[in-house]
């Protein structure tokens, strides 16, 4: 199986602004039923990525803006957790801080013609459970673990 990343990458990209708030990003996270996203500027370029392990922080830490950095994994229990206890809810304070301010600017990226089998090593070196697929600077799609999952469970490597 030679699948590349453009043929199992959930696309396009659901990206947030990076001066979107941590209040429009729960709501986008939340109706997208999606746990992080590829950060943006006003040209669509990638500057970032931004995870429910961001909000946990907020829940948990008061540091200064700009210092709070995420490593970009976690799992839908951890999703289903922070949502059935409430740890998605930080202080009301911080609903109004920008994305740009919790992000992290180290965003793991392949690119279109990324082979899957090189995408799954990316993502056990880097312990990450999904990729940005990026054309250029501008994310096109996502890759997660289950994507790759889907395609290699499948007769033909292609995703139901």
């Amino acid at each position: 199986m030679n699948l590349k990343a453009s043929e199992i990458m959930n696309a396009p990209a659901i990206t947030a602004h990076q001066d979107c708030t941590v209040g429009d990003l729960m709501k986008l996270l939340d109706e997208n039923s999606i746990t992080g996203v590829p950060v943006v500027d006003d040209d669509g370029t990638l500057v970032g990525v931004v995870s429910i392990t961001d909000l946990l922080a907020l829940g948990v830490n008061d540091e200064a803006e700009g210092e709070l950095e995420s490593d970009f994994h976690t799992s839908p229990a951890m999703d289903g957790l922070s949502r059935s206890r409430g740890f998605l809810v930080p202080d009301s304070d911080m609903l109004d801080r920008t994305v740009r301010t919790i992000m992290s600017q180290n965003a793991i990226t392949a690119t279109l013609d990324a082979a899957v089998g090189d995408l799954a090593d990316t993502m056990v070196t880097h312990n990450v459970h999904r990729i940005i697929i990026v054309k250029g600077d501008k994310p096109k799609g996502i890759v997660s673990v289950k994507d790759i999952l889907h395609a290699l469970r499948t007769p033909d490597g292609k995703p139901a």
